[in-house]
């Protein structure tokens, strides 16, 4: 007997946890999980009011506490070289799992890496992508009481900016979006992926027959950076002594307020400026790799710090990036998740999502179905 694993997306980045685990017809909605990445080391003893799943967890015997809304608990930099396959990326992808509801279910899950880690030499880095995969198989527990944890059974692992680019390219059934289909048949098309750590730029080759890997790269100035900016001219222009919280940055960059002492203040013009220089960065690094662009179909926007550009400055934005045709995703943060979904419903072969059960297991499961009864 065969049985089929339930396919996952999962963008597990550095300032967020992305998840897509389904699409709703009715709705036309995606089922979408979004958490920070933001974890103590050992068991943090915070206070809580009503009943709430335990958030402390332990794997290969390191214990973590999983941040929730807890805006000003002291969390770990994911900022680092090994986070894709350290202990804290496996608790916070395996606390993102149960979240969502996946608890106790078995799953083809569908991860990723910005370009320069996904690629050496333009090829994939297999013993980078062997790691990650390792990393994930290894147990994640729950400590108190909670949902159960899902079960990784089989998985993938993707460039992120490549499954963005699938994400725009395949409908939600399969089908290709024509209008995509249409330009890459002709050109090149770029994605640039505006993360927490990282800026990735992936151009993808006519009829998608790879990527130019001299023209795809990764800059460390993701959207956290951006935010630490932003978080210090309040510091300084309000004369505060505490540092602005993550959150409440992330907050002021869609509000353009800031609150503190109780009171809401305008940071439009710390906000929008600093923005500008980000997008400067940007074009500077755009520019290095494929100068200006001319020779592209488009160029697709993505990531979480897309979509916080957009809410701080409009959707003409990019065109300090690039003047041509320019293609923001939709839900932008969600894009990766998307794609890496995308990817395990329609390009990974079904007979890879599909496990041999046990004799036993049927055998269980038959005289199980005959109790019920």
């Amino acid at each position: 007997m065969k049985r089929q694993l339930l396919p996952i997306g999962q963008d597990d980045g550095h300032d967020t946890i992305k998840t897509c685990f389904g699409y709703d017809a009715a709705t036309g909605k995606y089922h979408y999980g979004y958490h920070k990445s933001k974890a103590s080391a050992g068991i943090q003893q915070v206070m809580s009011v009503g009943s709430q799943h335990s958030s402390a967890y332990e794997t290969e015997g390191q214990q973590f506490t999983v941040a929730g809304g807890q805006a000003l608990l002291k969390t770990m930099d994911t900022r680092v070289v090994n986070y894709p396959t350290s202990d804290l990326n496996r608790v916070l992808v395996n606390h993102a799992l149960a979240d969502v509801g996946l608890g106790g279910q078995e799953l083809y899950l569908v991860t990723g890496m910005p370009v320069d880690q996904y690629y050496r030499e333009s090829a994939p880095n297999t013993e980078l992508i062997e790691r990650k995969i390792e990393s994930l198989s290894k147990p994640v527990t729950r400590i108190g009481a909670g949902a159960p944890m899902a079960k990784i059974v089989r998985q993938k692992v993707v460039s992120e900016a490549i499954a963005a680019f699938y994400d725009s390219y395949i409908s939600h059934d399969g089908t290709l979006n024509d209008a995509i289909a249409q330009i890459i048949d002709r050109r090149p098309v770029a994605v640039m992926d505006f993360g927490g750590k990282t800026l990735d730029l992936a151009v993808v080759i006519e009829k998608v027959k790879g990527v130019y890997g001299e023209k795809s790269g990764t800059e460390n100035i993701g959207v956290l950076t951006l935010m630490t900016k932003i978080a210090a001219r309040i510091k300084s222009q309000f004369n505060l002594s505490n540092d602005p919280p993550a959150a409440y940055v992330e907050e002021a960059m869609r509000t353009k307020q800031y609150e503190f002492f109780g009171e809401m203040h305008d940071v439009s013009g710390i906000v929008e400026t600093a923005c500008r220089e980000y997008l400067a960065e940007a074009q500077s690094f755009f520019v290095s790799k494929v100068g200006d662009g001319s020779d592209l179909g488009a160029v697709i926007f993505v990531g979480g710090g897309a979509a916080l550009i957009r809410s701080a400055l409009g959707d003409d934005a990019f065109a300090d990036v690039f003047r041509g045709r320019r293609i923001i995703a939709e839900d932008p943060e969600y894009a990766n998740a998307r794609g890496m979904w995308k990817f395990a419903n329609f390009i990974v072969r079904e007979e890879d999502r599909t496990i041999e059960v046990p004799a036993v297991d049927e055998a269980v499961g038959g005289r199980a179905k005959k109790l019920a009864a």
